[in-house]
C-alpha cells in the first residue's frame, strides 16, 4: 500500500497532472528570421498522453557560456494542453494571424517578448520549472533547403516528433504551398513511421472552367515519401505544345496540393481539348522521378 501511494506521488504532481518528462512536448516549428518587422514564434507539440499545464512551462535559450538564460513563463493563467495538441509561442498574434493560415481554435502563449533566436543559429529550450527541460534545439540557418535563396519568413519544420530533435536531417524548410509556415497545423513535411511510395493525383480528370461550381478546377496532390523534393509542372496540348507553366522549382512537402483552372501562361482559358500533366520531381541528391497524365477540358 505504501508502496503504490509513493509511486502515485513521484508520478504526479500536486495539481492532478502527470509530471512532464523529456520529449513529453517537443519543439516542432521554428520561425527565428522572420520578415522584416516580424515576430519569432515556436511551435510545440503534446506527443505524451498527458494533459499538460502550459503554466508550469518556460521558454529559453542559452547565452555565450551556454548557461540557461531569458527563462519566460508561457502563461500566467492555468493554460491546459491536451495529448496530441499543438501551441504557439510568439510576441505577436495580431502578426502571425496576418502572415500565417493559423487555426481559429489554435492555442498561442502571447508573451510580451521571446527569448533571443539569432537568425544565423540559436538554442530553444522549453522546460517545465519543477520538472527540468523537457526539448532543446540548437538550429542552424543551414539546415534550410539549399535551393531557398532567401530563407527570411521561413519556418523550419520537424519532419518527425518521434524522432531526435537535435537530428538535422529530422529538420527542413516549410513548403511553400504551406505559406512556408504552418503555425498550429501538421507540419507540410510531417511524416509518420510508415513510408509512403510517391504518387500524383489529380482530380477531376475532366474540368469545366466556367465557374459555375461544378468541377472548375483540378487539384493535383503530391504525395512523397521524403522531403527536400521540389517539382517542375508543364501543361501540353494534345500537339505537344506547351501551354502552361504552372510550377518551377516548387518545394514540396510530404502532402502537397496545387490548383489549376484551365488557363495557360497568358492566363488565357485553354479551348475543349484534352491536355498532358507532365510532373517531373526531383532532390539535391540526383533522386528524379517523371508522372505524366492527361485531362480533359470542356469549355463553354
Amino acid at each position: 500500500m505504501i508502496k503504490s501511494l509513493l509511486l502515485i506521488l513521484t508520478c504526479w504532481n500536486l495539481t492532478g497532472y502527470a509530471q512532464v518528462e523529456p520529449m513529453d512536448i517537443v519543439i516542432n516549428e521554428v520561425l527565428f528570421n522572420p520578415v522584416k518587422d516580424g515576430f519569432d514564434y515556436v511551435e510545440g507539440y503534446n506527443r505524451s498522453t498527458k494533459t499538460i499545464d502550459l503554466q508550469d512551462l518556460l521558454i529559453a535559450n542559452r547565452n555565450a557560456a551556454g548557461d540557461i538564460a531569458s527563462a519566460k513563463v508561457l502563461s500566467k493563467e492555468p493554460l491546459l494542453l491536451p495529448p496530441a495538441t499543438y501551441f504557439i509561442i510568439t510576441a505577436s498574434k495580431k502578426w502571425l494571424w496576418q502572415h500565417y493560415t493559423v487555426p481559429t481554435e489554435a492555442i498561442i502563449c502571447e508573451l510580451s517578448s521571446l527569448p533571443s533566436f539569432p537568425d544565423d543559429d540559436g538554442t530553444v529550450i522549453l522546460m517545465h520549472e519543477q520538472d527540468g527541460i523537457i526539448d532543446e534545439l540548437h538550429y542552424d540557418e543551414k539546415w534550410h533547403m539549399e535551393l531557398i535563396a532567401d530563407p527570411e519568413g521561413v519556418a523550419l519544420e520537424r519532419i518527425n516528433y518521434n524522432e531526435p530533435t537535435q537530428n538535422k536531417n529530422n529538420w527542413t524548410s516549410a513548403s511553400s504551398s504551406s505559406g512556408f509556415g504552418t503555425p498550429g497545423f501538421p507540419n507540410s513535411h510531417f511524416r509518420s513511421d510508415l513510408r509512403v511510395e510517391g504518387e500524383v493525383n489529380i482530380s477531376p480528370r475532366l474540368i469545366s472552367p466556367n465557374n459555375d461550381g461544378v468541377n472548375d478546377f483540378a487539384t493535383i496532390q503530391f504525395r512523397i515519401s521524403e522531403p527536400g523534393y521540389m517539382v517542375n509542372l508543364t501543361i501540353y496540348d494534345i500537339a505537344g505544345r506547351k501551354v502552361k507553366y504552372l510550377l518551377k522549382n516548387e518545394l514540396l512537402g510530404i502532402n502537397s496540393i496545387f490548383t489549376w483552372h484551365g488557363e495557360d501562361d497568358r492566363g488565357n482559358k485553354l479551348p475543349t481539348g484534352i491536355y498532358i500533366v507532365v510532373s517531373e520531381i526531383f532532390n539535391l541528391q540526383g533522386k528524379t522521378n517523371r508522372f505524366k497524365h492527361s485531362i480533359i477540358i470542356r469549355s463553354g
